[in-house]
């Protein structure tokens, strides 16, 4: 009879233990844009500044910063039709403090099936931290001529930290536009 008392009572006792270390995710996200891409003007860029951090005398940590512009394009072909020439759709994601290219992505319409979306992302891990900020760029890209018609893309941009889950309340993730 006094074993299962025993297990029960350390069993009671490693539960508070086992909360402890449970981590969740603090977002903020843009509002959606949209932007549409032809021959003549095949480019756009978007500059975003991710700034994540712990609120005054709070001492907030965080261990994990992701950051990512989720797109959708749509590619409108000529009111003429078809086009013989299916553009290609690039999306890049450049850090602002080196000029580096973080990640990329490319597609071309009518290749079979073409996605519904197309996102680049960061996902940086470091030691624990109160404070992260980092200015990124969105670049979109369609092939010019010879390809016709519309590129339409919705686009957005997403940022989350990871931080202990009894510190939400004292962790934000601002995203502006310098």
């Amino acid at each position: 009879m006094r074993l299962p008392l025993l297990l029960l009572g350390s069993l009671l006792l490693l539960t508070p233990a086992c909360d402890r270390g449970v981590e969740d995710w603090v977002t903020a996200s843009t509002e959606v844009e949209a932007v549409a891409l032809t021959a003549a003007e095949p480019h756009f860029e978007r500059r975003l500044r991710v700034e994540a951090r712990a609120k005054p005398d709070t001492g907030a940590k965080m261990s994990r910063v992701d950051f990512s512009f989720k797109t959708e394009p749509r590619w409108e072909e000529p009111a003429s039709g078809g086009s013989e020439v299916h553009p290609w759709y690039r999306v890049r994601f450049v850090d602002e403090g080196d000029g580096q290219v973080r990640d990329e992505g490319v597609i071309i319409f009518g290749e079979g099936h073409t996605p519904d979306s197309l996102n680049v992302w960061l996902k940086k891990n470091e030691e624990e931290f109160s404070r992260f900020e980092a200015t990124y760029r969105l670049e979109l890209d369609r092939q010019g001529p010879p390809s016709a018609g519309i590129l339409h893309v919705t686009w957005h941009a997403v940022g989350e930290v990871l931080t202990d889950a009894d510190h939400l309340e004292r962790v934000e993730v601002i995203l502006t536009q310098p």
